[in-house]
């Protein structure tokens, strides 16, 4: 006898193209965790080389070791999760994992700032600049107008006069230059 159900509706194809890796912030806010726990130092067992015995084989122990801190790195937090960086970009701009992700980028930006004040800061200055938009800034005044700086404004000439050893000049041997605000002019 034929089935009298309605046949379901087909099932609704991802709008993005491929499926998401996580499906829940849970899932996610799991694999970061995990990722930023194993940056973290904490002991592991580790076989390690114990000497040679009286016939010459290697006598292999295990030992328990604490490790390192590992940076927080927002490419090694992509690798960890198994997808690729601009993956995850992407999943901080889907609403449901954006506060996950954010959580997460501030957790590696404030590692690498952390970092600035250790004696080998060059790699997180670096990757403040490329990663976090810092930038160093030089704070030059150009609020003077081609005037002379008031503490110098009786020592400093108005215009430079330059002496010219080298040369004779008809204006006897001295040049002027006009530092003024003024482009130079190129031919067209």
């Amino acid at each position: 006898m034929a089935d009298t159900q309605t046949p379901e509706a087909p099932e609704e194809k991802n709008k993005g193209g491929r499926p998401l890796k996580f499906q829940t912030v849970d899932e996610l806010e799991l694999s970061i965790n995990a990722y930023f726990d194993s940056c973290d130092p904490h002991i592991e067992q580790r076989v390690i080389d114990g000497g040679v015995n009286q016939k010459g084989e290697t006598i292999w122990l295990k030992r328990a070791v604490m490790t390192e801190q590992r940076p927080y790195t927002v490419s090694g937090l992509a690798r960890a999760l198994g997808i690729h960086r601009e993956t995850l970009i992407n999943y901080g701009e889907r609403d449901e994992f954006s506060d996950s992700v954010a959580a997460a980028y501030d957790r590696c930006h404030e590692w690498a700032e952390s970092q600035l004040y250790s004696r080998n800061n060059s790699g997180a200055a670096f990757s403040l600049k490329n990663n976090w938009g810092w930038r160093d800034r030089q704070e030059i005044d150009h609020t003077t107008k081609d005037q002379p700086i008031p503490l110098l404004a009786g020592i400093a000439p108005g215009t430079l006069t330059v002496l010219d050893d080298d040369e004779e000049d008809l204006d006897g041997g001295t040049a002027t230059a006009d530092d003024s605000a003024q482009e130079d002019q190129q031919p067209s």
